[in-house]
């Protein structure tokens, strides 16, 4: 008796064969699950990668070109306050333009007046600014251009963060978990976008981090070279690099990696890269009284209690930003609970992590912190309130925090599992927001004394004929220069050196722009009264006539 073979078409064939392969897939994945959350993981990690790009290179102009940003223009330009300042600070009525030209690169102003003008300014070593003239040479001086460096620098941070998570953890998962989370990172976003070395500084910290694992591994003389090379970029962009490589010294020196080739080689590097540091010391040297000119606003002391809301902050920040006011209730919920998450990371850390590793991690959250938090305490003072100089700390701590997730991911239990995801989206999302709120934002609180000056231009530019009046003091030149980024052509200035009084043009309104106590008693004296400006965010006076 013949058996009859069904006959199967070549449209049955094929859907026989996708069932096939469809039920061996979720055969593997109900074997090893962590096969199907990794393709999952690495989904989310490009869709965080992509939108810290987007949040990166658009709206780079957008938000306020603030105070210290001005002056990195002035400086990498080769311009001097002391020839600034007579020739603006005149009395005489000026555009915004002739405030503007000197952002710009000029024929007279070549790289030795750029030196020149560096030197002034000693508590900033050279090499973040010298980069920034070589950019604006091939590139313009428009505020784009200027912050286009640090979007730059700051995209080359990733592969940086990539090859120090692979040395200090022996795990494929850390690494991408830890550029997710960078990637949308308020903090770092911010920092992307603005003409300042925190950028920068950000990228040598992970790279010495990264050099130092390299070279207590392999031990050879060209691992130990190359972190002398990371150790004399570090010194020439922060003088606070000193604290994270005192870190270096302790993980040398610690019992589970000491030996005395290796704290010979460390030494070796430590002062060959120091080699380049020699010219800037020769500047501090020089200039040990300007250092301490510049650097005398830290010295100044805000309460302790607002002091201490700031420290929560500068946590919360590589992870959530809404931008809200010290007193928001936010200040008393988010740091508390950041730092929360934070001593869980950095307990499991000690508990699972390789000896080496979590000693680096640690002393990168502890040792800058206390560094800058422990002389505000015993001798007063606000070192602490910015939180760009916890740029070590908060690589550190975001180093932490993915170690914890990825362990929550790769536990053996669901419950955990899904804990590390919900834990991983709830930061993406979080970060997401807060990099949306501030690229949609013309100004935030990064921005400083400068931070309402988008509204002062906004209010300026309506009316037909303004006149803004100021005085020298610490700030006025940055903040005036700020300001006329943002102003219409119509818009004038009038700027005095106290005691002189200005010579008030007809006709017209005109604001005083954080004048100084003498320049308000002059014009009070001649029976001018002001008027605070009521409009959210603007910081001008109305000056009326008697």
């Amino acid at each position: 008796m013949a058996v009859q073979v069904a006959d199967f078409g070549d449209e049955d064939d094929q859907r026989l064969r996708w069932t096939l392969l469809l039920l061996v897939w979720k055969r593997n994945e109900m074997k090893h699950p962590l096969i199907s959350s990794r393709s999952r993981l690495m989904f989310v990690v490009v869709a965080a990668l992509v939108l810290g790009l987007f949040f990166r290179v658009t709206h780079i102009g957008q938000k306020v070109y603030w105070h210290d940003e001005v002056f990195t223009s002035i400086r990498s330009a080769g311009y001097l306050s002391d020839e600034i300042v007579p020739t603006v600070f005149s009395g005489r009525l000026l555009s915004p333009e002739s405030l503007l030209q000197y952002q710009r690169l000029s024929p007279e102003h070549g790289w030795a007046q750029t030196w020149q003008a560096l030197t002034t300014h000693p508590e900033h070593p050279p090499l973040y600014y010298l980069l920034t003239r070589f950019w604006m040479e091939q590139f313009g001086s428009e505020v784009a251009a200027v912050r286009s460096v640090s979007v730059v620098i700051s995209l080359l941070a990733f592969p940086a963060l990539y090859w120090l998570c692979r040395e200090l953890f022996d795990s494929v998962i850390v690494p991408w978990v830890a550029i997710a989370l960078f990637a949308v990172s308020p903090f770092h976003v911010l920092y992307a976008q603005e003409a300042r070395q925190y950028s920068l500084w950000t990228l040598a910290t992970l790279l010495a981090a990264a050099a130092l694992l390299r070279s207590l591994r392999l031990n050879t003389k060209g691992s130990w070279g190359l972190y002398a090379a990371t150790v004399a970029l570090n010194l020439n962009i922060s003088l606070l690099a000193v604290v994270p490589l005192f870190a270096h010294g302790l993980v040398v020196l610690a019992p589970h990696t000491f030996t005395w080739q290796r704290l010979r080689r460390f030494l070796v590097s430590l002062l060959v890269g120091s080699l380049a540091f020699v010219p800037w010391i020769i500047v501090l040297i020089r200039n040990w009284l300007a250092l301490r000119s510049k650097t005398a606003w830290t010295t100044a002391s805000p309460p302790k209690s607002v002091l201490v809301k700031l420290w929560g902050l500068h946590f919360s920040s590589d992870f959530i930003d809404f931008g809200v006011p010290l007193e928001h209730v936010y200040t008393y919920i988010v740091p508390p609970v950041v730092l929360m998450m934070l001593g869980c990371a950095l307990w499991l850390l000690c508990r699972r992590a390789p000896f080496r590793s979590r000693l680096l991690v640690v002393l990168l959250v502890v040792l800058p912190s206390i560094a800058l938090i422990l002389p505000d305490l015993v001798l007063g003072g606000q070192r602490s309130s910015s939180t760009r100089y916890f740029v070590p700390t908060l690589v550190g701590v975001q180093l932490a925090i993915a170690y914890l997730i990825t362990h929550l991911l790769q536990h053996c239990a669901s419950l955990q599992r899904r804990l590390g995801r919900g834990l991983l989206l709830l930061l993406l999302t979080l970060g997401v927001i807060s990099c949306g709120l501030s690229w949609h934002a013309e100004t935030w609180w990064t921005k400083g004394v400068s931070y309402s000056n988008a509204s002062n231009a906004r209010f300026l530019n309506q009316l037909d004929q303004a006149v803004v009046i100021s005085s020298l003091w610490d700030n006025t030149l940055g903040n005036v220069i700020s300001l006329s980024h943002l102003v219409k052509d119509e818009v004038q200035f009038q700027l005095v050196i106290d005691p002189m009084v200005p010579d008030l043009p007809d006709g017209g309104d005109r604001f005083l722009f954080y004048p100084t106590d003498a320049l308000l008693q002059a014009l009070q004296a001649n029976s001018f009264t002001v008027e605070p400006v009521v409009q959210d965010n603007v910081s001008l006076l109305k000056l009326v006539d008697p």
